[in-house]
């Protein structure tokens, strides 16, 4: 299982607990271990007050190792400069935060984690090349909180949408705006812990708390920080000014965010009452010995945008619920008084609500028992399951968590990786020597007895791969997968043409039994069929190409009916899209080589389709980019059909797809990308032919369109590169001309071809 770690903006042991504090129990309820970050000051502090105890708190713990709250869960405390944003100040807290999160994984053993952040202005510490997978959880429009820099935070808002996995959001209308920036934009409000509130009803002994018991009946309930930026203050001492006989119980602190907040009315009308900050473990009991609970919401920016935590938590307690009719309830108008923050309209909904009418105790306690943070977070998982978040972070393997060591284990594998990189290096020269059978030999008795290290198994794989024993190969890199959760020796010998053996058919037996394996991770068992394919081709072995086809086509079956596979988040060659492409690409290699020009002419064809649904905001970036080669190859076959075919709509078809993917790689985002081929040149050289080529379909083929169609069949199967020289490219142009002879149906009028 992957581990998390939350960057908070609220200190565990702040009395109002919030999103941040119960999503670290969930998830470790659900089984994952949680590193919970205490507030990274992004506010500038008060001098005076709450600000200052905090802060004398904080600086106390920053010196302190995380302390465990909580099965699976820490704390700790950043040690970074309270309002370090710009400047000096801002460089020093990146280094801090970024250097102690490095050790705090360290010391925890967070090998492949998963970064969970709520506030945008986060963005500044982060790193923003880590490779870890990162959600924005967007649970308030704190830009329209006062004091706060709203500019710069929309401006890192954007920023830190765009670059995480998956954004969570807890209301509709935050969901709308920021699916602007991310696709993967889910909104999942607001909920309740259901059984600690539920003690209000299944506990009904709990004991009055002291000072609600000389306040006279009916109770009107509000917990939660009593801010003016979004509670209706006036609201409030109007209803309670024109009805003396209700008694209106505020628990909570008073201008917890906004300072200005002015409870001078409240506090001289007899009936309200101001109690404070309670502890959050005797909420149930206030909620217990209440009759009401009220939600007096203002009706601006900031509560258009917010779903109040508060509400299932009155459901639970079985309170009728009176409140402010804001965008985020109105789909549970069924289970409380919801109007217009209107003296009148609340008077009349709690006058009924008090009489026992509306919503019943059944139909309350059923919603709230529907929205709890165990069956949110449950949700939230499934859906980073869904997209790959979740298998990008445990690289695929679900066993991850049998994999964290103890310090000691860490520590004497720390002390002996000389020892072991000095192995190595005798081993390599045992194998110069002409020692590789006897080293093999030594290797595999030290495996049967499970004494053979990680790093040295891996040397044992390409031993027994040299020496042909390839289903003896595949047992140790099922072990190594298994038990360390390593794959660097396969993707050597899947990516690293000099790992493997010089002899190409022992290459394509090699891959043949590993691509059996129902152990190793998909993307590995699927890239050697993809390898297994092209170096098949290049045999030119009419048996073997068949084998590939089978199985090729099998695997592309399986990821075209995944609905996954259209919304993967993994990177690059672990991502199910781009997996499906290169299947699409091995195909097309080999029907061509095979002949067979309906079934190439399909691949195309679907190919076009595939891409004519896709969403590219909706995968991975790096992997939207790597794949353009592959996307534009499958599309070139729809291409040259259009042409032998005289279909227009089918070569419009074909452009628009193709056009896109240039504009898309063609983004300022992809400037500095670090892939070695050049996608921009490729895809440039392709859209330049197509374009050339949509005269001809009605006025027929001249000197410059020949010389178009000649391009795009050598980029269908070809390099760049080899347009570049002019002898490579007469000689690819020939090779071209002569494989993509049989192709066409109609002749294209260019003699000199044919």
């Amino acid at each position: 299982m992957a581990d998390f770690i939350i960057l908070s903006t609220a200190d565990w042991n702040h009395p109002l607990w919030t999103n941040k504090q119960h999503t670290a129990l969930a998830l470790a309820q659900e089984g994952h271990r949680v590193l919970y970050v205490e507030s990274l000051g992004l506010r500038t502090p008060r001098v005076a007050g709450r600000d200052a105890r905090r802060i004398l708190r904080r600086v106390l713990r920053m010196v302190q190792l995380p302390r465990q709250v909580a099965p699976r869960v820490w704390v700790w405390s950043p040690p970074v400069l309270p309002g370090g944003q710009t400047g000096f100040p801002l460089v020093l807290n990146r280094v801090l935060l970024q250097r102690g999160l490095a050790f705090m994984a360290l010391w925890l053993d967070f090998q492949h984690w998963i970064l969970w952040t709520y506030n945008p202005l986060t963005a500044l510490y982060l790193n923003r090349h880590s490779n870890n997978p990162r959600i924005y959880h967007c649970v308030d429009r704190i830009q329209d909180q006062p004091c706060m820099p709203a500019d710069r935070i929309d401006a890192w808002e954007r920023r830190l949408s765009a670059e995480v996995q998956v954004v969570f959001t807890t209301s509709p209308e935050l969901q709308v705006s920021h699916r602007r920036w991310n696709y993967h934009t889910y909104f999942h409000g607001n909920v309740a812990d259901f059984q600690h509130f539920n003690r209000a009803l299944h506990q009904p002994f709990l004991a009055c708390p002291e000072p609600l018991k000389a306040i006279p009946r009916p109770r009107l309930l509000f917990t939660g920080a009593i801010d003016a930026y979004k509670l209706d203050l006036p609201l409030l001492v109007t209803l309670a000014t024109a009805h003396p006989g209700w008694s209106f119980v505020l628990v909570g602190p008073v201008g917890e965010a906004d300072p200005s907040t002015d409870v001078a009315a409240l506090k001289k009308c007899p009936n309200v009452s101001l109690v404070g900050s309670q502890p959050y473990q005797d909420l149930p009991a206030w909620a217990a010995h209440s009759d009401l609970a009220l939600l007096p919401l203002q009706q601006n920016g900031y509560t258009r945008h917010m779903f109040p935590m508060k509400f299932f938590e009155y459901l639970a307690a079985g309170l009728p619920v009176v409140g402010t009719a804001i965008p985020s309830l109105s789909s549970h108008s069924d289970v409380a008084w919801l109007c217009k923050p209107e003296a009148v309209a609340f008077a009349a909904a709690i006058d009924r609500a008090l009489q026992g009418q509306g919503p019943s105790l059944l139909q309350r306690l059923a919603c709230a028992q529907a929205n709890t943070y165990s069956t949110r977070t449950h949700s939230m998982l499934e859906l980073l399951r869904r997209v790959g978040v979740f298998a990008e972070a445990e690289q695929g393997n679900p066993q991850r968590s049998r994999l964290h060591r103890s310090r000691l284990d860490r520590a004497n594998a720390w002390m002996v990786s000389p020892l072991v990189k000095w192995v190595g290096w005798m081993a390599d020269r045992l194998v110069s020597l002409g020692c590789a059978n006897s080293l093999t030999r030594l290797f595999c008795s030290l495996q049967s007895h499970g004494w053979l290290l990680p790093d040295l198994q891996s040397r044992l794989v390409f031993l027994l791969v040299q020496n042909g024993s390839h289903t003896e190969a595949l047992a140790v890199l099922e072990h190594l997968w298994q038990v360390h959760g390593r794959v660097d020796a396969i993707k050597r010998l899947l990516f690293r043409r000099g790992s493997r053996p010089q002899d190409t058919y022992q290459v394509l037996e090699m891959f043949e039994v590993f691509a059996a394996s129902n152990i190793l991770p998909e993307h590995i068992t699927g890239y050697c069929r993809v390898v297994f394919a092209h170096r098949s081709v290049d045999l030119d072995d009419p048996l073997l190409m068949g084998r590939a086809l089978l199985s090729i086509a099998a695997l592309a079956k399986r990821l075209e009916v995944d609905p996954d596979t259209m919304v993967c988040l993994r990177d690059n060659r672990r991502n199910r899209f781009k997996m499906l492409v290169s299947c699409y690409s091995a195909l097309v290699r080999l029907h061509l080589v095979l002949g067979d020009w309906a079934a190439l002419k399909q691949v195309g064809r679907e190919g076009l389709r595939l891409m004519q649904r896709l969403d590219r905001a909706a995968i991975d970036a790096n992997t939207s980019y790597r794949m353009t080669r592959n996307c534009l190859r499958v599309l070139s076959i729809s291409a040259l059909e259009a042409v032998d075919s005289r279909d227009p709509d089918l070569l419009a078809a074909v452009t628009n797809e193709m056009e896109a993917q240039h504009s898309h790689i063609h983004n300022p985002f992809f400037d500095d990308h670090p892939a070695q081929e050049d996608h921009r040149r490729f895809a440039s050289l392709m859209i330049e032919a197509v374009h050339s080529l949509q005269p001809s379909l009605t006025s027929g083929l001249d000197a410059g369109s020949c010389d178009a169609l000649g391009r795009l069949m050598v980029l269908a199967i070809n390099s760049e590169r080899e347009l570049e020289d002019p002898q490579r490219r007469t000689r690819s142009l020939a090779h071209a001309q002569s494989m993509f002879r049989p192709f066409w149906s109609n002749p294209p009028v260019c003699t000199s071809w044919f």
